[in-house]
């Protein structure tokens, strides 16, 4: 039986509050996006798929991700990364990191060139410098500017920053992580994902997206991208959660239905978004935030949405 491939990506589950111009090329980069890692899909497969979709919307600078991350408290750029193989289980994960212009990528070469599943910091940027992956360039003026205004702000409320940072980025709800989800045509499932983090986090931090089983998580059912504030990702693990409901029986819109309520009861809405495609090409997005950016393409059709629900 033939298997119905498909590409599915997330910008970030959040309250998108950009000005027009910067939302409307944000949804033009994860079009653009997705139909670039369906030439990977169709030529060679999920791992190349996801790879590339995420390393595109990483360059494109219209999310906190690669070129676009976010500062921390600091003012420089710590991202994670990650990506799972659902056909093998094999990871590869990436935290704090500060050099490559792709975390994707690296974290990518950990899965396929070591033995190992997550590295961070310093470490990790020379297996990035060594293996000749690229460097970053330098933050854009939005960055910075978007940086110095909201450390000004937080300042003036003479709160402890290293303690309470967490409670100005709750407010803000704009967390543009980027995501994808593949089947491709041998079965394969796979999910990726790419940070820059949360602002003004302190240096060291590490969020959901270099955690397999919390901010990306496949196996032979399903594959799985998260997106929202990454310690209550951790806290709750939906990629293995809905991996587990749906090896009971479960379907995937069901289990991700669960889970996503689960979240919700127990820390609130405003902090999540998911996606996931199933073995039989089905996929499903849900999200407890005000909105979530997505792009989907299969061989029948295509679209790139800013999906909105009422708080």
């Amino acid at each position: 039986m033939d298997v119905k491939e498909v590409l599915l990506l997330h910008g970030g589950a959040g309250t998108w509050k950009a000005p027009k111009e910067r939302l409307e090329k944000a949804l033009k980069d994860i079009e653009d996006a997705c139909i670039h890692g369906w030439r990977f899909l169709k030529t060679g497969s999920a791992i190349e798929a996801v790879t590339e979709a995420i390393a595109y919307m990483e360059d494109s600078g219209s999310f906190n991700a690669g070129t676009g991350s976010v500062l921390n408290v600091r003012g420089y750029r710590e991202m994670d990364a990650g990506i799972m193989d659902g056909s093998t289980m094999d990871i590869g994960a990436v935290a704090a990191i500060r050099y490559p212009r792709n975390p994707i990528r690296l974290a990518k070469l950990v899965l396929e060139k070591t033995d190992h599943v997550l590295l961070a910091g310093s470490s990790a940027d020379d297996l990035a410098r060594e293996s000749g992956l690229e460097e970053i360039k330098a933050p854009s003026e939005y960055v910075l500017e978007r940086y110095r205004d909201l450390l000004k702000k937080y300042l003036k409320g003479e709160r402890s920053i290293f303690r309470k940072n967490l409670e100005l980025i709750n407010s803000l709800k704009w967390f543009d992580t980027v995501g994808a989800v593949a089947l491709d045509s041998s079965g394969r499932l796979v999910a990726g994902v790419s940070t820059g983090g949360v602002w003004l986090k302190l240096p060291g931090r590490v969020g959901d997206s270099a955690i397999p089983g919390a901010g990306f998580y496949a196996d032979k059912n399903i594959a799985i991208s998260s997106t929202g504030i990454g310690e209550v990702i951790i806290k709750t693990m939906p990629g293995i959660r809905i991996a587990f409901l749906v090896e009971q029986g479960y379907s995937l819109e069901k289990s991700m239905e669960l889970v996503i309520d689960y979240i919700s009861s127990a820390w609130g809405t405003g902090n999540t978004g998911i996606i996931g495609v199933d073995r039989k090409g089905r996929h499903h997005i849900v999200f407890n935030t005000k909105h979530i950016m997505v792009s989907y393409k299969d061989s029948e059709k295509q679209y790139a949405k800013l999906l909105s629900r009422e708080q």
